[in-house]
């Protein structure tokens, strides 16, 4: 358990691009839950501020937080969520001190 990552993730989008953006999240979401290996926790939240979402992630090791990202549905997503985003997105992974 002393390598358990918690990773708390911001997003905001365009404007009147929520509802494709909340698709794409919940497609995210799923494929994430039911391929990769070493989650424990990835959810998205609709955050109270416009436009913003939040999403909070529990990982087993650095090594499955490493393997999410590089993993073939996570590419697929970035690269459908570029246009909906105002600046560029940078995945920042944190451990715990």
């Amino acid at each position: 358990m002393a390598d358990d990552l918690d990773i708390v993730v911001t997003l905001r989008v365009h404007a009147g691009q929520e509802a494709e953006a909340e698709a794409l999240l919940r497609e995210m979401e799923a494929a994430t839950v039911a391929h990769d290996a070493g989650c424990l926790r990835y959810e998205w939240y609709r955050a109270e501020t416009p436009q913003t979402y939040v999403l909070l992630e529990r990982w087993t090791d650095p090594a499955a937080v490493r393997a999410h990202l590089q993993a073939p549905h996570m590419a697929a997503s970035f690269e459908r969520m570029k246009s909906m985003l105002p600046g560029p997105f940078t995945p920042l992974v944190l451990a715990k001190l």
